[in-house]
């Protein structure tokens, strides 16, 4: 079985980035806040916009984008230490394999060196992240409905 390599993605992955983001939103459209027919009219730049606002994770099988996660830290002095877990997708041809973790733990592996709390919504019904989530991150259980969400010490 082949290894996916995770990175962080820069400004000459943003063609990447808005790739495996429309995968996302158009295989998986109730796991996401937008909608695939409203992100794909975007131009190039807003995806570079929301890549320079976050740090996105690439998941990555002979040079191919198969996965993504997205770390956005929230802004001001009373909210700088509180960061989101969002965007988590795995190509459904390479779920089984282990990705979704990988990303998981690069978002937390960056997360000790900038926040205090990494939090989380995941979507009513999707049990495979919310297992994930209580396993590889410690999130605490049961997790709120009804969009449940959790909160998780990074360090």
């Amino acid at each position: 079985m082949i290894k996916a390599q995770i990175r962080r993605l820069g400004a000459a992955d943003v063609q990447d980035f808005r790739e495996i983001r429309l995968s996302a939103l158009k295989k998986a459209p109730e796991m996401f806040g937008s909608v695939y027919e409203h992100e794909e009219k975007k131009p190039m730049e807003a995806f570079a916009e929301r890549l320079r606002d976050a740090v996105a994770f690439g998941a990555y099988i002979d040079g191919e984008i198969i996965g993504l996660s997205v770390f956005k830290q929230e802004d001001g002095p009373k909210d700088a230490h509180k960061a989101h877990l969002s965007g988590v997708f795995v190509e459904p041809e390479q779920r089984g394999r282990g990705v979704a973790g990988m990303l998981l733990r690069a978002v937390i592996d960056y997360g000790r060196e900038h926040v205090e709390q990494i939090m989380l919504t995941v979507a009513e019904g999707n049990e495979a992240a919310i297992n994930l989530y209580q396993r590889s991150a410690r999130c605490p259980a049961p997790l709120q409905s009804p969009r449940r969400s959790a909160g998780r010490q990074s360090k």
